[in-house]
């Protein structure tokens, strides 16, 4: 993978922005498949400050990734006497439009957040599952070693389907009290997801919450979360996200704070903490997770339960051994760690 990127900033007043163009370069060869492509990447970044606290932000960008070296297999893998998972040689990169806005208000006491994306990628590479007899003369061999003749099977694979739509509200209420050692955080949500696949149509809304409190006196911390389930439909898989809740306290010692010269930071005395954090202390169930496939052909629904995950005692101290001079470094535009193995799933 190459990239390569050039921005101009500018401001004016109040209002700044940002024009970028990027290119990046994909290449990919694979038991004599081969695939190179060349994907634009502009972005658009502009925020004004409007004063009196509020402040306004947008994100927009083209981007595009490539199928994964297990999505292109076309390696055959037996799941069970009924299905089959394969890969597609025949996939093609992928081309999605992103833009984020973010609108916030700020006062001695209240903090006024609203958070909004939507995306949409053309071309996506999805799951698919069609019917297919097999037979074969002698019979077919799989790459595991199971031999099938005249058998009907679900055939569960990838494709570049129409299209996926995500949008995503996230605005959020915080209250400050007692000179900000009181602090109470509501943050609702709403993800709405279409997923267009070449046989299928999919839609998923999902309203959820996010609430948390805050409170320190003489160096003493109490906290507590709860957060209800974000889900996630991609293609026919709809996965069902955590719902937990936390309540602890904690304690730091002082620590003088950081003195800044000239683009180093120079580091006050150690300092020492710890944290009592108690997990799903109201929870009857404890921990699930949930996982289902919408295919027509093949429906399934994976269920997970850890009843153990509630009231859970988690205890965490720390010690800070920071100290001398340490040199500002800027963070890395792209991560080309590579962690695929090009291997297909053979679960559902």
């Amino acid at each position: 993978m190459t990239y390569a990127f050039a921005e101009v900033q500018q401001r004016v007043k109040q209002f700044s922005y940002a024009v970028g163009i990027g290119a990046m370069h994909t290449y990919i060869e694979q038991g004599g498949q081969k695939s190179s492509n060349w994907i634009a990447r502009p972005q658009l970044t502009m925020s004004y400050d409007f004063g009196k606290g509020w402040y306004w932000k947008y994100k927009g960008y083209v981007s595009g990734y490539q199928p994964s070296l297990s999505a292109m297999s076309d390696v055959a893998q037996q799941i069970d006497k009924y299905q089959i998972r394969q890969g597609n040689p025949d996939l093609k990169p992928v081309m999605f439009v992103a833009n984020e806005m973010q609108l916030s208000w700020q006062s001695k006491y209240v903090n006024l957040n609203l958070w909004a994306n939507y995306s949409y990628d053309h071309k996506p590479i999805m799951d698919e599952t069609y019917e297919q007899l097999i037979t074969g003369s002698p019979k077919t061999n799989l790459s595991n070693g199971v031999s099938i003749d005249g058998q009907s099977y679900a055939i569960r694979t990838y494709a570049n389907h129409r299209g996926f739509h995500r949008l995503q509200v996230a605005p959020s209420v915080q209250v400050r009290l007692l000179q900000n050692k009181l602090i109470f955080t509501v943050a609702p949500f709403a993800n709405y997801y279409v997923s267009l696949g070449n046989s299928y149509t999919h839609k998923h809304f999902n309203p959820g919450i996010r609430a948390s409190f805050m409170g320190m006196y003489n160096g003493w911390q109490f906290f507590g979360e709860v957060t209800t389930r974000s889900n996630n439909l991609w293609g026919e898989t709809l996965e069902y996200g955590e719902f937990y809740h936390h309540i602890g306290v904690g304690y730091n010692a002082d620590l003088r704070g950081p003195h800044r010269n000239q683009g180093t930071v120079s580091h006050g005395v150690s300092a020492w903490g710890f944290r009592a954090m108690l997990m799903n202390p109201f929870s009857v169930k404890g921990y699930s997770i949930e996982t289902k496939d919408l295919s027509a052909l093949a429906p399934n629904t994976q269920h997970a339960e850890m009843r153990d995950f509630r009231q859970m005692l988690i205890l965490n101290f720390h010690c800070n051994l920071d100290f001398g001079t340490q040199r500002r470094d800027s963070g890395k535009r792209i991560n080309n760690e590579d962690k695929e193995n090009g291997i297909l799933s053979s679960t559902k």
